[in-house]
């Protein structure tokens, strides 16, 4: 049977005694999600380093909730999200690719290897300010519980001999619910997390508009048990070692920003530049929009993004490939509003 998860069924008991009885409540569900990588396709994210190109960096986001409009300032929801943020030298890449492949020429290679990764779900509230009858502000805060945590660097040196044997060392300090290096799961881990967005909306009466995005500003976790690696690792075994423990610390985590211009056509067409970047993600996207249908192209990565929108529902795909699998750039996104009061 399907069971609604504990933090929804709340957010609706709540609403339901609440009853702020507004005209205008609805209800919008909605899930997101974006994979982007010049090094490595979707298919190969999480399996070996065997098909690795040029790149240094891996990151993806993910986003399903549930929001609620309580009158005409408030909105309130709730949210589970996963965000994944892995990022290497080049050096690196190339040398785990080589191994691999039994193809390491004789060197030496510098290793360095971050990641940054957290599930979470959480609550959010959001405040709609209208500044002028031009221009607006919303600002969002979220109270997040992490369920899962990847949260770490490497740095070392890889050594290819004359002979074809080969060594690597380096120095590692990871934190982690469930040990991806060595495959075992971890402690059980626990602590809370914060992050605000904020919106800001400008209409001219020319037709012209601007858009500034920025999400998860002061995006943070407060582990107060979390297992942690801290030491030196080497292959083959060697006399440098590391230690296991549980610990309290802190995970920050990137904030993304977009910016927005677009020129109305008409009341049912526009066009529109949009720059979004992420840490090391940067996107510049031109595009159109006619009667619902959104057609764009992201002039860095060669994506291209279809969506349609309608009163009840919307809906957005982006790919650089058209074989998905295969996409190194990848976007997609549906939401449904209702109205409920």
């Amino acid at each position: 049977m399907w069971k609604v998860d504990p933090s929804i069924r709340l957010l609706l008991m709540w609403l339901v005694a609440l009853h702020c009885g507004s005209s205008q409540a609805q209800l919008h569900i909605y899930g997101q999600a974006s994979v982007a990588s010049p090094a490595i396709a979707i298919e190969d994210l999480d399996s070996d380093w065997s098909t690795v190109g040029a790149g240094r960096y891996a990151q993806a986001q993910g986003r399903t909730g549930l929001e609620i409009d309580l009158n005409q300032q408030w909105l309130v929801g709730v949210e589970s999200r996963f965000d994944y943020v892995l990022h290497f030298s080049e050096e690196t890449a190339q040398f785990y690719k080589k191994l691999e492949d039994n193809d390491l020429p004789t060197g030496q290679y510098p290793l360095s290897l971050s990641v940054n990764a957290v599930v979470s779900r959480g609550f959010f509230a959001s405040y709609f300010i209208p500044l002028s009858n031009s221009q607006s502000l919303s600002i969002t805060g979220h109270i997040l519980q992490p369920l899962k945590v990847q949260d770490g660097k490497l740095v070392g040196l890889g050594e290819v001999n004359e002979d074809g044997s080969y060594q690597y060392t380096y120095n590692l300090d990871y934190a982690y619910d469930s040990n991806k290096l060595f495959e075992h799961q971890g402690q059980d881990v626990s602590g809370w997390g914060h992050s605000f967005d904020l919106s800001y909306l400008y209409r001219g009466e020319d037709g012209w508009s601007y858009g500034v995005e920025l999400k998860d500003v002061f995006y943070r976790f407060y582990w107060q048990a979390v297992n942690r690696d801290k030491g030196c690792y080497s292959r083959p075994l060697g006399s440098c070692d590391f230690r296991t423990e549980q610990v309290s610390q802190r995970q920050k985590l990137p904030f993304s920003q977009q910016y927005t211009l677009s020129k109305s056509l008409s009341s049912d067409s526009l066009v529109q530049l949009q720059v979004y970047n992420w840490s090391r993600q940067l996107a510049f996207s031109v595009g159109v929009q006619w009667f619902g249908y959104d057609l764009s192209v992201d002039l860095l990565s060669r994506a291209i993004q279809f969506g349609y929108e309608s009163d009840m529902v919307r809906l957005k795909l982006a790919s650089d490939q058209y074989r998905l699998s295969k996409s190194k750039f990848w976007q997609a996104s549906v939401d449904f509003y209702w109205p409920i009061l």
